[in-house]
């Protein structure tokens, strides 16, 4: 089984705003119609699918134990632009695929003319999912337009962005206006994925989400100044709050290395043979393995395996654990909870002592989140699943 770990900064959540920012004509939003204007105010009291705001410019690990950090590549343009062949100067200009409290695209009218966007539409990489703009969603000069996420489809687009997707702008005609994709780790969460210089320049990872607004630019960095900003996952010392034991290990230290884009598990050292928390997924089937690396049978009856989400599941009468045996638990024949995308695992005796507990980031139980070496190793997103079978 070949391993990675995706250590990411935690970026800080973001909150859409609406505001609409020149005076909007003087029958504007009569009809129904939807007007975005760079400069008059709107109602943001509402679940409106047009969210706008005024902008004056147009504007892992692997088996070596050394965990490697995907880092986003923050120059690369996915844009085709041999297939943009509408003359509109209308541009997907930022989006956040793992958007807080949910996905959401916007998109820019750095023309002149205002831009009746009326039965276009907006596709993910799945043709199946259409969007289309309702009738009198108007976009001035100078405006910004965003979209989110609404499961419903009452309020905005109804399917959700991936890790790795793309979003495609149409016109009534289904002619190609604008379009972008991103690979896994480009659009991360507290992150978004941009044009910068805003609206011209190419997409790539925007730490500072600004839905609504012009794009800014990532702030510079050095590496070696004991601060992990920016795309750093450590410096110096600094290790946005991992350590060994936080990852699964006995102890040891971790080390900072390749310019800070890299944090080494080297230094870790394996716990000792237990009762553990071996591997879990949180996708299809939310199994979560227990293994038992003493070198007796262990009596589980009453222990208890919760998430972090408030689920729980305690163990039936019965339930007896050999030495080196796996007891693998999944959802709806064994717990009823689900596991989240990023969320976390403990185990607790009957008494209520915690005998194990793993977290893992966005995206780092899928496929798997498992130690390694098996049983006495750190976490690591795994590529492979092995359930009630050794890690490797």
């Amino acid at each position: 089984m070949r391993t990675r770990l995706s250590i990411l900064r935690t970026l800080p959540a973001i909150a859409l705003v609406s505001i609409c920012a020149p005076a909007c004509s003087d029958d504007a939003g009569q009809g129904g119609d939807t007007i975005v204007d760079a400069t008059d105010a709107v109602d943001t009291s509402d679940a409106d699918v047009a969210e706008t705001t005024e902008d004056t410019e147009p504007a892992e690990t692997t088996p070596d134990t050394a965990a490697e950090t995907t880092v986003p590549d923050t120059t690369a343009d996915t844009r085709d632009d041999a297939e943009v062949t509408h003359p509109l100067a209308l541009v997907i200009n930022e989006l956040a695929a793992a958007g807080e409290p949910a996905d959401w695209v916007e998109l820019f009218n750095a023309g002149d003319a205002a831009v009746d966007l009326t039965g276009w539409l907006m596709r993910d990489d799945d043709p199946t999912h259409a969007y289309v703009f309702p009738a009198g969603t108007v976009l001035q000069p100078g405006a910004y337009l965003v979209v989110s996420r609404d499961e419903t489809g009452a309020s905005g687009f109804d399917f959700g962005l991936g890790g790795a997707d793309a979003v495609l702008l149409y016109d009534p005609g289904e002619v190609l206006v604008d379009q972008t994709s991103w690979l896994e780790g480009e659009s991360p969460a507290g992150a978004s994925w941009g044009r910068f210089p805003n609206a011209s320049g190419a997409f790539k990872t925007l730490l500072s989400p600004t839905p609504g607004a012009a794009n800014v630019d990532n702030p510079a960095t050095t590496c070696g100044d004991g601060v992990v900003e920016g795309f750093e996952v450590c410096d110096g010392e600094s290790f946005g709050g991992l350590s060994c034991v936080a990852l699964g290990w006995g102890g040891g230290a971790l080390a900072c290395i390749e310019s800070c884009m890299r944090i080494s598990q080297s230094g870790c050292t394996n716990r000792a043979p237990g009762l553990v928390v071996n591997e879990v997924e949180s996708d299809e089937r939310d199994r979560i393995e227990i293994l038992n690396g003493t070198a007796a049978s262990v009596d589980l009856a009453g222990y208890t395996v919760s998430d972090t989400g408030g689920g729980s599941y305690v163990i039936a009468a019965g339930t007896t654990l050999a030495a080196g045996a796996y007891l693998v638990l999944e959802r709806d024949i064994n717990h009823t909870f689900g596991l989240g995308d990023e969320d976390g695992v403990t185990l607790h005796d009957p008494d209520g002592a915690l005998i194990d507990e793993t977290r893992w980031p966005r995206g780092g139980a899928i496929p798997a989140w498992c130690r390694t070496p098996d049983g006495v190793g750190g976490f690591r997103t795994c590529d492979d699943k092995t359930f009630g079978n050794a890690n490797f």
